[in-house]
């Protein structure tokens, strides 16, 4: 009995050195959309998970908030190697990180959350030593994709209007001449009935900023599903997005 309490305290004293040794570590975690700027509170978000690569414990979990950053800096500038790219405004999510120990660690992205059907999400591991912050740029995870939009609008004889509002994953806008002009993107909608594929419909921008559309006539009643991408080639980015319309039988 007398053995079992020395060891009982001789654990609990081990256990509170241990956590006496942690160092609180912080990383700034952000997410640049692709060919783009920072994602931030502007579309929503994104969520941010810190965990040990090796176990999964969750160390520190938040929400990017902030700016898009300067369009000077990141876009319209070249940029210098070793070049801080942000400021105390551009979004960012500065997690805590108590550690006693270097730590391989992964974090983990998904957003933006104002818009679900563009959710993307992307990982990156890093080894963290307690102590030694990661701030500046800090670590930054690029993500694919583009905001989209689409809703359609069914007129006498099967006649059937397409559109969608389009933009980066930052919520930078698409416009002609801009610096996302619209004449990079490639925009379509595949039209579906019964998980068949029927056609596709071009659909040219309308503007004046981030509007495509285009028109189909259908004659089959039924109900149809329009599937809208944009897509850049130049950069591999994809959006995409589905929206449900029913031609009535005459």
């Amino acid at each position: 009995m007398l053995l079992s309490k020395k060891y009982f305290l001789a654990l609990i004293f081990l256990l509170a050195s241990s956590a006496s040794f942690a160092v609180e570590t912080q990383v700034m975690v952000r997410a640049k959309a692709v060919d783009a700027k920072y994602i931030g509170t502007s579309v929503g978000s994104v969520k941010v998970v810190v965990e040990d690569a090796e176990t999964g414990e969750i160390l520190d979990q938040g929400w990017i908030t902030g700016g898009t950053g300067s369009t000077d800096t990141i876009i319209k500038t070249p940029i210098t190697r070793g070049q801080v790219i942000t400021d105390d405004k551009t979004a960012g999510f500065l997690a805590k990180i108590d550690i006693s120990s270097p730590r391989l660690l992964r974090f983990k992205l998904i957003g933006p959350y104002g818009y679900r059907q563009a959710l993307q999400q992307a990982s990156v591991t890093s080894w963290v030593i307690p102590g030694k912050d990661i701030l500046g740029d800090g670590i930054t995870l690029n993500m694919y994709g583009f905001i989209v939009d689409a809703w359609t609008r069914v007129l006498e004889n099967g006649q059937v209007d397409i559109y969608t509002k389009a933009s980066l994953l930052c919520g930078c806008p698409i416009y002609p001449d801009g610096l996302w002009d619209p004449k990079n993107y490639e925009a379509t909608a595949i039209i579906m009935q019964n998980e068949e594929k029927i056609s596709e419909v071009a659909l040219e921008f309308t503007g004046p900023v981030g509007l495509f559309s285009g028109k189909t006539q259908l004659t089959k009643p039924g109900h149809y599903k329009a599937i809208v991408y944009i897509f850049d080639k130049k950069t591999g980015n994809v959006g995409v997005d589905r929206t449900m319309f029913e031609i009535d039988s005459e």
